[in-house]
């Protein structure tokens, strides 16, 4: 984690959040908590751990983990007049999700598979879930002693387990996690491998679930079942995924809200699109992406402005799928759940059942069923069509292509964007986003372990 080798890093790191406006507008609520609760926080632009004296200091602790957790997740709106992009927006950018339309080189480079470890967006993208990482982390620890087994205990600990999914996803192999002690102390953590990191969001959600259940909680549930089954098939433990979400319904839906209280709090996918116009949705991008605009389908909502983007050349097409400021974002659902079900029949050897369950999923949206494409490569291809329509700028989708190279054996040439890029060159040959040059000053990291899908 961490960028905290000198003390403008320790700083951010102690600043769990910026404003009350983010963790009370754009915080991840469960579906009982008391939107009027969140306010009652008094000053909480700086959360110490050596500051927490008692119950009563939780709620401060947990909003800004939630407020911490939004700016990585979904990004915000006028950060310092400038936005500010979450994992969505630039890993969606990696990949075949959105295209460059400004003149920002550093987004440019990750747009064009060519990033460095110096990379501004990359920095200050890894601290941010590093950051919302170990306060989840912190907090967790703080409940544990002062209010065990709430909501609140739970909820931090799927924000933890959350962050280590989104970075195994996106990252190469061999993310540091370092914590912050109660005095805090800056405890510099070991590298982990990509298995390492989905193994411990299983651990976590399992602990989850037991709250859950004490709780009767059936949004804590659906949480946790969810994250576990993504963190199995990451781990390419397909049956166990299915048992694991097998309970969670089809219209359960777990979100990050948005707010128009203030900038910062507004959704940054939409900011993105609408405000700065920076990003477009991709159309077959370096010959290999999906037609996310020409397929026209109701799940990403291509809309061609008809006006160019801040580059004044790359034609803007936004996703409707976002087309307020506060349109939340979700985290989990039960949509997913059925995917993961569907891919776990198709690894079984049962395409008839996958097929089944993707055409339920089609009839739910108003959707023409699909036919059988009666080849192995067909069906998978149509799995995780599926999979990249539905999941749409969820940040999902770095993740599906990775798991085409490293568990269905696809050549990175047939997935990846290559050949010719739309601002001129060629697409580089990076598969992975890489860990912060910042962590360098962690004495326990010296390089990626490796840089494969």
């Amino acid at each position: 984690m961490p960028f905290i080798g000198d003390e403008y890093h320790m700083r951010n790191m102690l600043r769990y959040v910026g404003a009350l406006g983010t963790a009370a507008g754009a915080a991840l609520l469960l579906a009982a908590c008391n939107p009027d609760r969140v306010l009652d926080v008094g000053d909480p632009d700086v959360v110490r751990p050596g500051n927490l004296t008692g119950k009563g200091a939780l709620p401060a602790l947990r909003n800004g983990v939630l407020g911490s957790f939004q700016i990585a997740y979904s990004g915000g709106g006028d950060l310092q007049n400038g936005g500010h992009e979450g994992i969505i927006q630039l890993g969606g950018l990696f990949i075949d999700e959105l295209i460059n339309a400004e003149t920002f080189s550093d987004r440019i480079n990750l747009d064009q598979r060519r990033v460095t470890a110096a990379n501004g967006s990359m920095v200050a993208l890894f601290l941010d879930l590093s950051r919302a990482r170990a306060a989840a982390a912190s907090a967790a620890r703080n409940y544990e002693q002062l209010d065990p087994g709430t909501e609140g205990h739970a909820e931090m600990i799927t924000i933890d387990a959350f962050a280590h999914i989104l970075f195994g996803e996106h990252y190469c192999s061999g993310v540091p996690f370092s914590t912050i002690t109660a005095s805090e102390e800056l405890i510099y953590g070991e590298p982990q491998t990509r298995e390492e990191m989905f193994t411990t969001a299983v651990a976590k959600f399992d602990s989850v679930l037991v709250m859950a259940t004490a709780l009767q909680s059936a949004q804590l549930e659906g949480l946790a079942r969810v994250g576990k089954g993504r963190a199995l098939v990451n781990l390419g433990r397909w049956t166990d995924a299915a048992n694991a979400v097998s309970a969670v319904p089809t219209d359960f839906a777990y979100v990050i809200e948005a707010s128009s209280n203030s900038d910062r709090q507004k959704n940054g996918i939409w900011h993105y699109f609408n405000n700065s116009a920076s990003f477009s949705v991709a159309e077959r991008e370096g010959g290999v992406g999906l037609p996310f605009v020409s397929d026209a389908d109701p799940r990403v909502g291509p809309v061609d402005t008809g006006v160019p983007g801040f580059d004044g050349e790359t034609p803007l097409i936004i996703s409707a799928k976002y087309d307020e400021e506060t349109t939340p974002t979700l985290l989990a659902g039960g949509i997913e759940a059925r995917l993961i079900e569907a891919e776990a029949s198709l690894r079984a050897g049962q395409p008839a059942a996958m097929l089944a369950t993707l055409n339920a999923l089609r009839a739910s949206a108003g959707l023409t069923a699909e036919g059988d494409p009666g080849t192995q490569v067909g069906r998978e291809d149509l799995l995780f069509r599926e999979r990249a329509y539905w999941l749409y700028l969820t940040a999902h989708r770095l993740g599906d292509v990775r798991r085409l190279v490293r568990q269905y054996a696809r050549p990175v040439s047939a997935v990846y964007p290559s050949g010719p890029y739309h601002k001129g060159g060629e697409y580089g040959t990076d598969v992975v986003l890489p860990v912060s040059a910042d962590e360098r000053n962690n004495p326990n990291f010296q390089a990626c372990i490796d840089n494969d899908p």
